[in-house]
């Protein structure tokens, strides 16, 4: 599919991708856009408006866009504008399709002045990040794959880890923007390497949360308290980031969606779909999908009952009230 839509664009905008056709150098990056204002995206930017950037922003969310303008960025409904305008282009969407709608359908390719570095912080599919790479490489702007980790309290905290796919001296050049959003910049490899290294952390991200939670849940119910048994693993081997920075169990730790009616965070629906990319990369390299295959099949069940919209940390009152 990718090849064909590939085939489509360079027929459909050879022309107007001739008029950019550059060796411009990089543009300083002063100004910056943000497209996407979610629960991950409204604190990244927020914390590059921190920083000094100036900063334009545009998101479907009316509310999340004016909270922006009330700290200082610039809402721009027209993203081709936005395009036209910025010297560093960000992005944070829920999945491929919104990143080839924007990108493609929407037409920034065409508005980006040659020189602009576009930076999508999206988890995706890495084959569509190695689509897009030549696209924007022939109207002269580099393009960088570089989703996170960490959640919404290192999103909040500017202490997100960067798994960052593309040029080297592309990725040196951001990284004062990805620091003023981040603690970590690691450069995995050539684009879409940052996407290979996100989706097998979130793989492992979701097999070790229902790990915690079924180790948790087993030991409530035999009696232990959740806190002296969270406290147990948090000092021994069982100890990761599921159970000592994100616990599943309401109460056990303040500000993570467990203590707050399991608000998201990170959705049921996002890990799922997160989950189906590495089913798919999996599938297409006939690599072993064991333990992802039933975490898969654990989350896909919530994701289509109740709980989609809540954080994927309910898998703890899941496996609870299970009979």
């Amino acid at each position: 599919m990718l090849e064909k839509m590939f085939l489509m664009i360079r027929s459909g905008v050879a022309v107007s991708l001739q008029r950019h056709l550059s060796t411009a150098p990089p543009r300083k990056i002063k100004k910056i856009g943000f497209i996407g204002l979610g629960n991950m995206g409204s604190r990244m930017s927020m914390n590059l408006l921190k920083n000094g950037f100036e900063l334009e922003v545009s998101d479907l969310n009316e509310a999340a866009c004016q909270q922006m303008s009330n700290h200082g960025a610039i809402v721009v409904k027209d993203c081709k504008q936005m395009a036209g305008e910025v010297d560093c282009l960000i992005s944070m969407l829920p999945s491929s399709k919104e990143v080839l709608s924007l990108y493609i359908d929407g037409g920034i390719v065409n508005s980006l002045q040659p020189g602009t570095t576009v930076i999508d912080c999206s988890t995706i599919d890495p084959g569509t990040a190695n689509f897009l790479t030549p696209i924007f490489n022939e109207v002269g702007t580099s393009y960088l794959d570089a989703p996170v980790s960490g959640g919404i309290i290192a999103a909040e905290n500017a202490s997100l880890t960067f798994m960052a796919g593309g040029e080297a001296d592309d990725i040196e050049r951001v990284k004062p923007v990805l620091l003023s959003m981040g603690k970590n910049v690691i450069h995995c490899g050539p684009t879409g390497s940052g996407l290979i290294a996100k989706v097998c952390n979130n793989l492992l991200l979701g097999i070790t949360m229902i790990g915690v939670s079924e180790a948790m849940n087993i030991g409530v119910k035999l009696g232990l308290r959740p806190e002296i048994l969270a406290h147990v693993l948090n000092m021994s081997s069982g100890r990761c980031w599921s159970s000592d920075t994100y616990n599943p169990v309401p109460g056990v730790l303040d500000g993570v969606p467990s203590s707050n009616n399991y608000k998201p965070g990170f959705t049921v629906k996002m890990i799922t779909k997160d989950l189906k990319i590495a089913e798919q990369a999996a599938k297409r390299s006939a690599l072993p999908f064991e333990l992802g295959g039933k975490t898969l099949a654990v989350y896909e069940h919530l994701a289509n009952g109740d709980f989609g919209e809540k954080d994927f940390s309910i898998v703890y009152q899941y496996l609870k009230e299970k009979p």
